[in-house]
């Protein structure tokens, strides 16, 4: 595994003779290695050493001098080409994924087209899917952007939704789709289209999320490149950390935020939500779940005007919430997918692997499957802060380069790790359900559950499941979810996921032997 974490080792400074002598001898020392680009270490060639700047202002003798200017230029020429190949490295990853999304969509759009069920309140309305962007009328800052992002047609979910989130007078929408199949791209489009560039700034979209780092996801990866060509657009994060003087009004056209944030900042004024045309819930069966943010997500409802546009997303919509969203959004169109069988992504290998009688428990397992196997970048998923933190704690001290995020860790220390992690520079990411729904980081080929999903009464929890193995499998890059089990009770809770995904009695998960070696025989990464 890779250190780069490590802090460089200091050493005591040798004295001129020491330093003279050992110049003309010594090797390159193994610390002028190529530095990887995502790295934040100083370069040697701008580093001044103790001996430059401490001693006296004699020159050092040139049979010295020559092979240690050598050896820094010759260590940065290296830094420098490895830099080269990663940012190569990097473009190529990211064209890669651009095309697999676009199969992925027309795959999506061949496969689960049929099963979208549309139900619109108006009987009379004649909205049809729109086959092409072009169809939809959008002004050409919007399409020049959508096209550059690399969408050359609307996924499934787009064709069904963009016609009515885009409709004179506008509608409210509650939609369901698959991860990866373009629901933000979708809002985002729709929140963009309504906004009027004026100066100074009135808040004309409010976009809320369960989680910070999906936030910042939403305003990096769709609401940034969308508007990439509406000039003068403001748009803030509202998110913990993130402080507004007291007296001083919003200067932005969109909001990006988590609830108990924006609830914050209506309560204070500082959003004025008469000026909002357009409110989305992402993730919303989260946001308005009896366990979830329902509270909140009322509170924002309340202040908004009626004829402010309601948008809900997410990919899991339970009969339950359906019913409790469709009474809180006044006449909301419907897209929802007919069967629960249709969200699992069949490109996702789901295993199940019984620790209990593996020596050390499926901590050591954990341990193991790491320390033999050659894995790219994965997630683990707990069900606690503490045994996040431990299970950080035994896979650091096994000398393995990971990262710990969940919600009792500070708001900059989460986003410089989320961002380590994107960038490639951690491997294994620990975490709670905190980044369970709606993250996507491409190269993720592993997510591994090692707590069973349970609600807060001990129950399977579905939707939460769902979320979490689609980490991996984005944009129809194969991926595996491994299920580690330790006690009865978690066997029971993953046969009853499994019944309720799977139909006909179809094994859906299976069963592998408990050694780690042979997980390489079978695991998709």
């Amino acid at each position: 595994m890779s250190a780069e974490g490590e802090e460089p080792k200091t050493t005591e400074e040798p004295t001129e003779e020491e330093a003279a002598a050992a110049a003309a001898t010594e090797e390159p020392p193994a610390a002028e290695e190529p530095i990887e680009a995502e790295t934040k270490t100083v370069t040697p060639a701008a580093e001044e050493t103790p001996a430059e700047a401490e001693t006296a202002p004699e020159p050092k003798p040139e049979a010295a001098s020559e092979p240690a200017a050598a050896v820094v230029a010759e260590a940065a020429a290296e830094e420098e080409t490895a830099k080269a190949e990663i940012k190569t490295k990097k473009e190529d990853s990211e064209e890669l994924t651009k095309r697999l999304q676009k199969l992925a969509l027309e795959r999506q759009k061949q496969t689960t087209g049929d099963r979208l069920k549309v139900i619109q309140t108006d009987r009379e309305s004649h909205l049809t899917g729109a086959k092409t962007f072009q169809e939809l009328n959008l002004p050409k800052h919007l399409l020049d952007a959508i096209f550059a992002m690399g969408f050359d047609r609307p996924s499934a979910i787009q064709e069904e939704a963009l016609p009515r989130i885009l409709s004179d007078p506008p509608r409210n929408l509650i939609g369901q789709a698959q991860s990866g199949s373009g629901k933000t791209a979708a809002f985002t489009l729709g929140m963009l289209y309504r906004l009027e560039v004026n100066d100074p700034p009135t808040t004309q979209a409010l976009c809320v999320t369960p989680t910070r780092e999906l936030a910042i996801q939403i305003f990096q990866k769709a609401v940034k490149p969308m508007a990439a060509n509406m000039t003068g657009l403001k748009i803030q994060l509202a998110i913990a950390g993130t402080t507004i003087e007291k007296g001083q009004p919003l200067h932005a056209h969109m909001v990006i935020g988590t609830p108990g944030k924006v609830v914050d900042w209506l309560k204070r004024r500082i959003i004025n939500s008469k000026t909002i045309k357009v409110f989305v819930l992402d993730e919303a069966d989260n946001m308005v779940g009896e366990d979830g943010h329902r509270a909140n997500s009322l509170l924002i409802k309340k202040t908004l005007t009626r004829n402010c546009q309601c948008l809900l997303f997410s990919a899991t919509f339970p009969t339950e919430v359906v019913k409790f969203a469709d009474k809180m959004i006044h006449n909301a169109d419907k897209i929802l997918i007919e069967s629960d069988e249709s969200l699992v992504l069949d490109v996702i290998k789901q295993l199940w692997i019984d620790t209990r009688q593996y020596d050390g428990g499926k901590l050591e397992f954990l341990s193991d499957i790491y320390s033999l196997l050659t894995i790219g970048q994965s997630v683990v998923f707990v069900a606690t802060k503490k045994n996040a933190d431990m299970v950080h704690k035994t896979l650091t001290d096994g000398g393995y380069t990971c990262s710990v995020l969940h919600g009792g860790i500070e708001a900059d220390d989460r986003d410089s790790t989320m961002l380590s992690f994107r960038n490639g520079e951690s491997n294994v990411l620990i975490t709670t359900n905190v980044l369970a729904r709606g993250v996507d980081v491409d190269n993720v080929c592993l997510v591994i559950n090692y707590d069973i999903p349970m609600d807060r009464d001990g129950n399977p929890d579905f939707e939460t499941y769902l979320h979490r193995i689609g980490r991996t499998g984005r944009f129809g890059k194969k991926g595996t979810a491994i299920n580690l089990i330790d006690d009865a009770r978690s066997i029971e809770v993953l046969a009853a996921i499994e019944n309720h995904f799977a139909t006909q009695g179809k094994e859906m998960i299976q069963q592998a032997v408990p050694d780690p070696e042979s997980l390489a025989d079978v695991i998709e990464i």
